[in-house]
């Protein structure tokens, strides 16, 4: 006899733990299925905008990060070469002034945040179930769920809605029948965290430019750092193979960091990977009795670090979907559209920042400087920029309508 609950959530990650405990904490019958036992480094998902923290706090998960050690960060520094170290500090961009009552943007390592908010679900009630494998779920109006449990036995569900939570890769958005669109890769993503930096300063994190990369890194626990190297699609494999870690260290001594030697001399405490900048969306995140969040329903090039965000506001809507109640999946419909266009802006602030800083190109310099020229004359960036962090919907439309893309490419 399959067991009945209101919601079943595959996948436990962030997104899917903090719409479950939001959910059990509103007194649904919540199951999560989860594959891992342990929570690992998959070198992604650990840093959170201000626009995402804001939606973490709707859901009542914030103090369960910053409990398991999240780190606040109040501004951010763009170095380069281009800038003077002086101007650069002088001029930090203010993560922590971009969303009212939020302090900044916030870092936890992934299998950190992930153990902590599946510990909060359960203790709000979700029945939370690891090690589980060959999810099978048949949508419809009466959606039923079976799979294998941790011990090999079977367990089936008879739940009133099914919430795909599972990745990009997932299982219950094949099943469920629906099919992302995908904007190709133009750059690649490869993440290493690294330990021994504790001279370094610790008030800002920071993103860095050269001709031939992009960085983006942001402090965790006291002298770690993750660090993000960015290249073209050319240079795919350059982190790949025997030498990558060595090869990866040696590419983080940006000339224009004052602090790039200590970055190519710390000691890696994690895994080395790298995964393509690709983009992927759906209109219709959903389908009789399944709906999707995170990186399930289509995910941003990782480039601009919206992963988080994006699944912290999928969770608090579909939360606030069943809190309106209503007839039927389209519950669901504000949801979609709103994360549509969501998906839509977000994307073309990834292709700026990819084309300015990590697409294969010609005139590398000449973007970079167009760059910093339009950050002092072109208010459309700034407003472009501002909506990355501060979230899409805060600025005006025109400014993910691609005009600013093809400056950057004219250069």
């Amino acid at each position: 006899m399959p067991t009945p609950c209101d919601v079943l959530i595959v996948g436990g990650g962030i997104g899917g733990s903090s719409l479950a405990c939001a959910l059990a904490r509103d007194g649904l019958a919540v199951v999560v299925l989860e594959a891992s036992r342990q929570f690992e480094d998959r070198v992604r998902g650990e840093s959170m905008l201000p626009w995402g923290v804001a939606e973490a706090q709707e859901l009542g998960v914030e103090r369960t990060l910053l409990d398991a050690g999240a780190r606040v960060t109040p501004t951010w520094c763009h170095y380069d070469a281009m800038v003077p170290i002086a101007v650069t500090l002088e001029h930090r961009i203010p993560a922590g002034m971009m969303v009212p009552n939020v302090n900044g943007s916030m870092n936890l390592r992934h299998p950190e945040a992930c153990a902590a908010l599946s510990d909060a679900a359960a203790g709000a009630g979700t029945c939370m179930i690891r090690g589980v494998a060959d999810v099978v779920v048949t949508p419809g109006t009466n959606p039923f769920v079976r799979a294998t449990g941790p011990d090999g036995d079977l367990l089936e569900f008879a739940p009133r809605l099914v919430v795909g939570a599972d990745g990009r890769n997932s299982t219950v958005r094949r099943q469920a029948g629906i099919e992302l669109e995908r904007y190709d890769a133009t750059c690649m993503i490869a993440g290493l965290i690294v330990d021994g930096l504790d001279g370094i300063p610790q008030d800002h994190d920071f993103i860095a430019s050269t001709d031939d990369l992009f960085m983006a890194s942001f402090h965790q626990h006291n002298g770690q750092l993750r660090v993000y190297l960015c290249p073209g699609m050319k240079q795919k494999n350059r982190f790949a193979g025997r030498n990558g870690q060595a090869e990866f260290l040696r590419s983080a001594n940006f000339d224009c960091l004052p602090f790039g030697e200590q970055i190519s001399h710390a000691t890696p405490i994690g895994p080395l990977a790298a995964y393509p900048g690709d983009d992927s969306w759906t209109d219709r995140p959903y389908a009789p009795g399944v709906v999707l969040i995170g990186d399930a329903a289509g995910y941003n090039n990782p480039i601009i670090g919206e992963g988080l965000s994006i699944a912290m506001r999928d969770a608090r809507q579909v939360r606030d979907a069943l809190r309106a109640g209503g007839r039927g999946m389209e519950i669901f419909g504000d949801y979609a559209s709103e994360r549509f266009e969501r998906m839509r802006r977000l994307r073309a602030g990834a292709i700026f920042f990819a084309a300015t800083f990590a697409d294969d190109c010609d005139n590398r310099p000449a973007r970079r400087a167009k760059f910093f020229e339009m950050m002092q004359n072109e208010p459309l960036m700034m407003a472009l920029l501002g909506g990355t962090m501060g979230g899409p919907e805060n600025a005006p439309p025109e400014a993910f309508d691609g005009r600013l893309i093809e400056m950057i490419r004219a250069a």
